[in-house]
């Protein structure tokens, strides 16, 4: 475990800006210019971590609700930004409780903080969500975001956390004695001084699959511990058949449908699974074998010719070959879609010529998908497939420059545009490979192209923005 903490030294950043729905800054927020904690609250601020109030100003002195700060130390664990706020193609996860009216906007970070272990409910089974958050609530969230946990540290809740943030320094520049209920501008110093060890253990997800290679389990699956059902995936990818998968859940291919029975044999040679991504079996109803651990399906052994059915929207890093199951070899296609990187097999029913000929240049790509194969790829030049709006809304395939942003809006070339608030944002660099970004990286200066996939009919609003690095 980790026993000290780096320090940062945190300077003016010259460019701030704020997650959507939030105003956003040239500097820090003037109401904590010449404070202590500017530094901290800048710095989480550039970072997309924290928000100030729609009138530029941060209120620091102002308390903050436990779904306040929960979103607060989620974005600081670099939560998948399509898992805890959802994507134009794929719902958030929700954490259940049922005092969440008017708190939808928190209740994929509450999610995700709950099953990561950083936060709890309480015992009669609500999360009240728009209670003030306790200082000692406040430092606990933050440490076990870090790596810290109950069984490690011990003793006596609070005291075990208040100590521990003692020795790490986590508690630098907050003045004792603590108060009851913390303030913004404490939650940003706590937060900022633990940013180190929170990163440090949250590293990034990598997805199976993401570079284009597959790749088959370390530890192959047997019948111990491994039960047998046929149910559905939710939209929210959230359950298998009304039991809760974990956030890290192991997706094994293996087989065909037709062979899945309670009495089937699964081999115990690693090479016959692929591992796979959750992400391709949104709705989709199969058999299956699953493993259960604390109450979560933290393993599941899926038919390879099962998968989601229907349309995703995304940019493509490259393409390959890929085997399928009857020996031959169909086109493959390295994407980000719905904020995140996953490879698709193409089927071998797609049309030769199917595979784009430039894609590095900011363009987003329509999949017609079966099973989770490709068959079909269409652009808003080439032509979409499924009769739903997908538009490109700033120049068609050009970079234009973000004249201005106010919260939500942007102007480009004198129209304006609204960002949706879980909109996907894919940033190019100058390699011509895209990296999943974020809607607080959408500044004034920036090169975006921006594309409306929904079938709202409305013509402003863009689900997907590509950010041109310079």
């Amino acid at each position: 475990m980790k026993k000290t903490v780096i320090f940062r030294i945190a300077a003016m950043l010259s460019v701030l800006a704020l997650a959507s729905g939030t105003a956003a800054y040239a500097a820090a927020p003037p109401d904590v210019a010449g404070k202590p904690y500017e530094g901290a609250v800048g710095a989480l601020a550039d970072r997309g971590i924290i928000t100030g109030d729609v009138d530029g100003n941060f209120y620091p002195d102002s308390s903050l609700t436990r779904a306040q700060f929960c979103t607060i130390v989620v974005k600081a664990m670099k939560a998948p930004v399509a898992t805890v706020e959802g994507s134009p193609t794929q719902a958030a996860r929700t954490s259940g409780f049922p005092d969440m009216q008017g708190y939808g906007w928190a209740d994929g970070y509450i999610a995700y903080a709950i099953e990561k272990g950083v936060v709890a409910g309480y015992p009669d089974g609500t999360f009240r969500p728009g209670s003030n958050v306790s200082m000692s609530e406040l430092i606990t969230m933050t440490l076990r975001a870090a790596g810290y946990s109950d069984a490690e540290l011990g003793g006596v809740w609070p005291e075990n956390y208040l100590a521990k943030a003692g020795d790490i320094g986590a508690l630098e520049g907050i003045t004792a004695p603590l108060p009851e209920y913390a303030t913004k501008w404490m939650a940003a110093q706590l937060v900022w001084n633990a940013l180190s060890l929170i990163e440090e253990n949250n590293p990034p997800v990598v997805e199976p699959g993401a570079d284009g290679e597959t790749s088959s389990p370390q530890d192959p699956p047997s019948g111990d511990g491994l039960a047998y059902m046929s149910g559905k995936f939710d939209q929210y990818l959230q359950t298998f058949g009304g039991k809760y998968l974990a956030l890290d859940v192991k997706v094994l291919t293996y087989g065909v449908k037709a062979d899945y029975s309670s009495t089937m044999k699964l081999s115990e040679k690693s090479g016959d699974y692929i591992e796979e991504t959750v992400y391709k079996y949104k709705n989709v109803e199969t058999p299956a074998w699953y493993e259960l651990k604390n109450d979560r399906i933290t393993r599941i052994i899926l038919p390879s010719d099962v998968g989601f059915s229907g349309f995703a929207y995304g940019v493509i890093n490259g393409t390959l070959k890929m085997g399928d199951r009857t020996g031959g070899e169909n086109d493959g296609f390295i994407t980000l879609s719905a904020g995140r990187a996953i490879t698709w097999q193409g089927a071998s029913s797609l049309p030769s010529g199917s595979v784009p000929a430039a894609y590095g240049n900011g363009e987003v790509f329509e999949l017609q998908l079966r099973n989770a194969r490709v068959t079909n790829v269409g652009s808003c030049t080439t032509g979409a497939f499924n009769g739903r709006r997908f538009v490109e809304l700033s120049t068609p395939g050009a970079f234009s420059l973000v004249e201005s942003r106010t919260g939500d809006v942007v102007t480009i070339e004198g129209n304006v545009y609204s960002i949706r608030s879980n909109a996907s944002v894919y940033s190019l660099g100058d390699d011509g490979q895209y990296s999943v970004s974020s809607v607080s990286n959408v500044r004034a200066g920036s090169l975006v192209r921006m594309y409306d996939v929904s079938d709202d009919d409305d013509d402003s609003t863009a689900d997907i923005v590509v950010i041109k690095e310079e």
